[in-house]
């Protein structure tokens, strides 16, 4: 009878070993398994990204803005080893950025981003994207209200807020009273809504301060505001103050009231807050820039590329954060952040 009973129970013993090993393997396997599936989802995953091949075109590469603009798209677009940025110089010649983004479209481009040197006239570039099928981002220009539906996504700068920094730093450095004009280039909504915004502030705070002038250049640049200057200093003996709508055409105007004798008198202000316009404030030249953060416009461009390449739903204004760059913090403005320097 002892020998049944333990018979018995070695009987047992063996059954839920065996059960027991066969459990373990089991969910050795199991894990194994799902280790092996995770690994491939991920390897899918990576196989699924699409590489970037982002064009780029921009109004002229002689500002030193979009040189930085360039820098930073080329510095984010790494995700994977075949992505690429197409950038094209269109010279500030609105037909030229049209044959450029032709151009950029037969390379092959999955997304297309531009900097509109018309805001109006672009319209027929972002419709051949449309037709080819490629998503539009616009940078630091965006288009009018009859464009907007042909742009995914439009990043630019708080554009008033620079006009109202620059009315602020112009209001302060006249004693909040004098004559002023205006450097402008209304065919962009970006320099339109700075001008906006400066006027708009000198009227709500500056009743003693009257803007005499405001003419458009042709080209925002050097060559093309000095002339402008010159006018205005020519037809206002007695004009105390300047805007100008960045700082290339600061340069121009600062170029004018140099050459007549002026640049004591009459305070310049102006928007980019560039290396060349910081080195104006420090000399005295320029009363104050209000900063853009054309490395921030680069790489968030870049990110929205590849958010739409994955499907995502994207926000269809971004706006940029800007700050002003005066005598006060000048020196430390190349590291400091908008928060620091508001």
């Amino acid at each position: 009878m002892k020998k049944l009973v333990a018979g018995f129970l070695s009987l047992i013993m063996a059954v839920s070993l065996a059960a027991c090993s066969s459990t373990a393997t089991a969910s050795s396997t199991a894990a194994t398994g799902s280790a092996a599936s995770t690994a491939a989802a991920a390897a899918s995953s990576a196989a699924e990204s699409k590489p970037l091949k982002l064009g780029v075109s921009v109004p002229n590469m002689t500002n030193v803005f979009f040189l930085q603009i360039k820098t930073a798209m080329e510095q984010e677009a790494v995700r994977t080893g075949s992505d690429e940025v197409i950038v094209m110089d269109a010279g500030g010649d609105q037909n030229k950025q049209m044959n450029d983004v032709a151009d950029m479209i037969n390379q092959g481009c999955n997304i297309i981003a531009l900097s509109p040197i018309n805001s109006t006239g672009v319209q027929a570039t972002l419709e051949q994207c449309k037709d080819a099928g490629i998503p539009v981002i616009c940078f630091n220009v965006g288009v009018d209200a009859s464009s907007k539906p042909l742009v995914t996504s439009t990043i630019v700068s708080d554009n008033e807020g620079c006009g109202k920094l620059c009315a602020d730093a112009l209001g302060e450095a006249l004693g909040g009273k004098g004559n002023v004009v205006e450097v402008t280039f209304s065919t962009t909504t970006t320099c339109h809504n700075r001008q906006i915004g400066f006027e708009n502030e000198i009227a709500a705070k500056y009743p003693d301060i009257k803007i005499l002038q405001s003419k458009d250049v042709e080209k925002a640049t050097a060559d093309y505001s000095q002339p402008v200057m010159v006018d205005f200093i020519n037809a206002n003996p007695d004009l105390n103050g300047v805007f100008c709508i960045n700082d290339p055409t600061a340069r121009g105007a600062i170029a004018a009231l140099k050459e007549a004798g002026k640049i004591d008198s009459v305070k310049v202000v102006s928007v980019d807050g560039s290396d060349e316009g910081k080195a104006f404030i420090r000399t005295g030249e320029m009363v104050a820039s209000a900063a853009q953060q054309p490395s921030l416009i680069g790489s968030k461009t870049v990110d929205t590329a590849y958010d739409i390449l994955d499907g995502k739903t994207v926000e269809a204004d971004q706006i940029i954060p800007v700050y002003i760059i005066d005598k006060t913090n000048v020196d430390a403005a190349a590291s400091a952040s908008p928060a620091a320097t508001k």
